[in-house]
């Protein structure tokens, strides 16, 4: 009985010892508001934090076919709309500016950055980091000398995983500069 036990259990453990371990399931990368800092009145630094499950954050230089293709929303991975203040409105607005050259608005508030491929060698493909992307003319010009509204400003930021699952969207606090 003892011999029964015993091979039993070892039986069990070499079984168990050779199931195959299932990759993660598909999910969306989980993103969170870390940093924003200022220089001067054109340049600050956005930090943000990542964890994604199945590890598949950043795109190649050469991802430019198929659904990472110029004019598709996969080309860019990291997506952030700018939100001034409108003390007529007296909430926040998305800023929109008229050109000459077009009888539309367009949306000029929205910051678009390709994060640089991550490579991930471990056993354990989940990967979680931080990214920070350094920001030239970080917010619109002015519309009204008089208008102070682009003084007080916030962000609101997503990114998408190479298999384009879009993350969660996060707004910032808000930010008010001197500048």
């Amino acid at each position: 009985m003892k011999k029964l036990f015993y091979f039993s259990a070892v039986l069990v453990l070499i079984l168990y010892s050779c199931a195959k371990t299932t990759p993660p399931a598909p999910a969306p990368p989980v993103i969170s508001y870390s940093s924003f800092t200022t220089s001067d009145a054109n340049n600050a630094v956005f930090t943000f934090n990542f964890t994604d499950a199945d590890g598949d954050i950043g795109l190649n230089q050469n991802d430019t076919t198929g659904p990472y293709a110029v004019g598709t929303y996969g080309y860019y991975d990291f997506y952030m709309r700018y939100y001034c203040w409108s003390q007529h409105a007296n909430t926040y607005v998305t800023y929109f500016r008229v050109f000459p050259n077009l009888s539309a608005f367009l949306d000029s508030a929205i910051v678009r950055y390709r994060i640089p491929f991550i490579v991930n060698n471990t056993k354990n493909k989940g990967l979680d980091g931080q990214v920070i992307i350094n920001l030239a003319g970080y917010k619109p010009p002015r519309q009204d000398a008089n208008d102070d509204s682009t003084m007080i400003f916030r962000y609101e930021f997503w990114m998408y995983d190479r298999a384009l699952h879009k993350s969660n969207v996060v707004t910032t606090p808000s930010f008010t500069t001197p500048y």
